[in-house]
């Protein structure tokens, strides 16, 4: 009876906290651990982007709010602590069943065909479409084999393992969509292949979580959900004093120049383009100004050639992927933060420099700027305001300064144990709405 009542206790604070936290969704006063079983393509420190970092700061508070996570991966990588029990779908014991999987796991040798952004025809190997596939045939196996209540699958590569795990097992599915096919395509041609997944694993679902109520409209408007099926949980951050490190591009500021901050993916998705084209109206206005890429993607010869064309090579230094510590330096070390993104579900990057206390600028077309105030924002096409909101934070210091400070402050809002604090209450739903029907 005493550590039944220190459950209930533990489960009104949780309940408490939820409301503190802004959630319009419901948390039960159970006094059971709650089993997800979850599916994501990667996580740190083998991760490629925001993706696996969402994953990290996710399930590292849902360990601490009652809920056991056995977390799925593809394959056999390093792992950052996190409380998870985890399972590598490549590493199937012998003595397991393997077998064929039906439906819309036949895998197709057709090629995806779609046009660059400018305009040639692209295409791209199914290497990746595959891998998917053979991920549901292992989340099959691993399924028919674990004990859980509900199954969550973490983005687009990993629904076909979520809806195998869900077909085997029968309990219910919960989709995390942190990007679709219309966001990677950037405005361009949409990968049929993903929107055909997209659409099979929206269907089968039983409650989707989005990033914001940006993809949330999406995947209303262009897939036809219901908009009742959808909750909107925006993504977190770390909010702790990070660890100071010693400034880089040192011989730069010696010089007295300005450092301007591009971080992510060099992808059509995400506006690098519009960044290049504002740059040049900067220098325009004030030659002490350096830009820095920092990132890789398939648009990375095109960008360089980009900055070639508008004699910016003397202004613009590419520094490549930068990650953890070398990304966090640079954080510190830069006057502002640009994120230009097209499309952009969530984006994380703006909140990692506000924690480091260096100011962002946004885009509009983004998910982070709904739950941020203190960031300027401006639309990605427009790059004589981008170029203009630039010019302005490194004109007037109190600027600068009043964006540093509100911004760390803004950030004790938007954690990652508030955003799992709302997908445990969406979990409680779903399970809620499956016992009813069950009954």
């Amino acid at each position: 009876m005493h550590t039944d009542f220190k459950l209930i206790f533990r489960r009104v604070l949780l309940w408490v906290e939820a409301i503190v936290a802004g959630s319009t969704l419901q948390l039960t006063l159970g006094i059971y651990i709650m089993k997800a079983l979850t599916f994501a393509w990667d996580y740190p420190p083998e991760t490629t982007g925001g993706l696996g970092i969402a994953c990290h700061g996710l399930v590292s508070e849902l360990t601490a709010i009652d809920v056991e996570v056995i977390f799925v991966l593809p394959r056999r990588q390093k792992i950052q602590s996190s409380g998870a029990r985890f399972i590598f779908a490549d590493i199937i014991p012998p003595e397991l069943e393997t077998f064929a999987l039906p439906g819309p796991y036949q895998h197709s040798s057709a090629l995806l065909h779609f046009l660059n952004s400018d305009g040639t025809l692209a295409v791209y190997s199914r290497q990746l479409i595959e891998a998917t596939h053979d991920f549901a045939a292992h989340a099959t196996i691993i399924a028919k084999n674990e004990d859980f209540d509900i199954i969550h699958a973490h983005d687009w590569t990993s629904y076909l393992a979520g809806i195998a795990a869900k077909r085997v097992s029968g309990k219910p599915l919960v989709l995390h969509v942190h990007a679709t096919g219309f966001d990677q395509a950037g405005g361009g041609t949409v990968d049929p292949s993903i929107y055909a997944i997209e659409q099979v694993a929206f269907k089968e679902a039983d409650c989707i979580i989005t990033v914001s109520e940006l993809t949330k409209t999406t995947i209303v408007s262009k897939h036809g959900v219901d908009a009742q099926k959808v909750a909107v949980v925006h993504n977190g951050t770390e909010v702790g004093e990070p660890v100071r490190h010693v400034p880089t591009l040192q011989g730069w500021r010696k010089q007295g120049k300005k450092i301007i901050l591009y971080h992510g993916r060099i992808t059509i998705q995400k506006g690098v383009d519009y960044f290049v084209l504002a740059a040049r109206k900067v220098i325009d206005h004030n030659p002490n100004v350096v830009f820095v890429i920092s990132g890789k993607g398939d648009m990375e010869a095109q960008i360089m050639q980009q900055v070639g064309a508008l004699g910016l090579s003397q202004h613009v230094l590419f520094a490549g992927a930068l990650w953890y510590e070398d990304r966090d330096r640079m954080y510190q070390s830069v006057d502002l933060v640009v994120m230009p993104s097209v499309s952009e579900p969530f984006g994380l990057v703006p909140l990692e420099a506000m924690r480091h206390g260096t100011p962002a600028l946004i885009s509009k077309q983004s998910g982070v700027a709904e739950v941020t105030t203190h960031v300027l924002k401006v639309d990605f096409w427009d790059v004589d305001e981008m170029a203009n909101k630039i010019l302005a934070t490194l004109r007037y210091p109190v600027l600068q300064q009043q964006l540093r400070t509100e911004g760390k402050l803004e950030l004790l809002r938007h954690t990652w144990h508030v955003a799992a604090l709302k997908v445990r209450a969406v979990y409680d739903r779903v399970l809620q709405l499956v016992q009813r029907l069950a009954s």
